[in-house]
C-alpha cells in the first residue's frame, strides 16, 4: 500500500495535535478512549504478559520478546543484494550505485550506508506507527534487526550517534525515534552511543516537503556539542528513514567538520525513487 503526500500532510497535522507521551505504544495504542492513567495500568501489567509480536500480537518469530512473528518477518522487504553502498538501497542495474545516488549533485559525505528495509508495503505500515502513533515498543525489534546488520557488515565504528530533534518538536512527539533506535542498536552490539548533534534551528517537517525543498531545509541544520567525543572517531550515525539523504548529509557534515575520521550510516528503512515520498 502506497501512503500518498495528501495522507503524509493528514498524518503530520495529527501528529502535531498529539501532545502524549509515549506511554501507551504497541497494543494499549489502539484504545483511544482509556486515561492516562489507565494505559499507564494497562502497560506495567502488560510486563507479566508473554511479550508477543507488536504489529499482529502472535508468537514471536524465534521466542525473543516483543519481536516480529513469523509471518510479518516474511511481509517486511528486507533489502536484497546487491546493493548500493552510498545508500543501502537495492541495485537494479548493473551499476554500482542507484539511480538516485547517481543522480545526487556531489559525493554523498559520509563512507557507506546499510538500510535494513525498503521502504514500501508492511515496512510503510511499521515505521508510520512507530514515528507517527507513539509505538515505540518497535524501537525493540526495529533495532535488534539493525544491530544484526550491522554486525554482519564490515563497519566498526567507535561510537554511536543519532539524528537529533529540535527541542520543540520532541516536546511535541514526547520522543525522538532515531535515538530509541540507536539505543537498542548499541545495547546489542556494545559500541557506546553519544549524543554528538542538536539541531541549530526548528526546520519545516522532511516528510511534507520535495526534494529540492528537503535539501534547503536541512542546510546548516545542525551543530555539535563537543569537539573532543568526534574528534578522530569513526561514527555510525543513526536514523529512521533515508530518502534524499539531506538530512543525514547535514549531519555527517557537521561530524566531519569537527575531526570526525570517518561517518557511517544505519537507517531502519530506504526509499527510493519509484517510491512515493511519506
Amino acid at each position: 500500500m502506497k501512503i500518498s503526500n495528501l495522507k503524509t500532510e493528514e498524518v503530520v497535522k495529527k501528529s502535531r495535535k498529539s501532545r502524549c507521551l509515549p506511554l501507551s505504544g504497541g497494543l494499549w495504542s489502539d484504545f483511544p478512549f482509556l486515561s492516562s492513567a489507565g494505559k499507564i495500568f494497562l502497560q506495567l501489567f502488560s510486563f507479566f504478559l508473554p511479550r508477543e509480536c507488536p504489529l499482529c500480537g502472535k508468537m514471536p518469530a524465534d521466542g525473543r520478546e516483543n519481536f516480529f512473528c513469523k509471518e510479518c518477518l516474511e511481509e517486511l522487504h528486507f533489502v536484497k543484494q546487491p546493493v548500493c553502498n552510498s545508500c543501502g538501497g537495492e541495485l537494479t542495474g548493473i551499476l554500482e550505485m542507484c539511480p538516485d545516488c547517481l543522480h545526487t549533485k556531489g559525493k554523498r559525505p559520509w563512507k557507506k550506508a546499510l538500510s535494513l528495509f525498503i521502504m514500501e508495503g508492511k515496512v510503510q505500515e511499521v515505521i508510520y506507527r512507530y514515528k507517527y502513533r507513539n509505538d515505540t515498543s518497535l524501537a525493540r525489534p526495529l533495532g535488534m534487526l539493525c544491530a544484526e546488520k550491522l554486525l554482519a557488515s564490515d563497519i566498526h565504528a567507535d561510537v554511536i550517534a543519532y539524528t537529533p530533534l529540535h527541542w520543540a518538536r520532541c516536546l511535541q512527539r514526547g520522543y525522538n525515534q532515531a535515538e530509541l533506535l540507536a539505543k537498542e542498536i548499541s545495547k546489542h552490539t556494545n559500541i557506546p552511543i553519544e549524543k554528538l548533534l542538536k539541531r541549530r534551528r526548528f526546520t519545516r517537517q522532511q516528510a511534507t516537503l520535495g526534494r529540492k525543498e528537503r535539501i534547503k531545509n536541512m542546510q546548516n541544520a545542525f551543530c555539535a556539542l563537543s569537539r573532543e567525543k568526534i574528534r578522530n572517531k569513526k561514527i555510525l550515525l543513526i536514523d529512521d528513514v533515508l530518502t534524499t539523504g539531506a538530512t543525514l548529509s547535514s549531519a555527517t557534515e557537521e561530524l566531519l567538520k569537527k575531526g570526525a575520521l570517518e561517518v557511517y550510516i544505519l537507517v531502519a528503512a530506504r526509499r527510493q525513487s519509484n517510491q512515493n515520498v511519506f
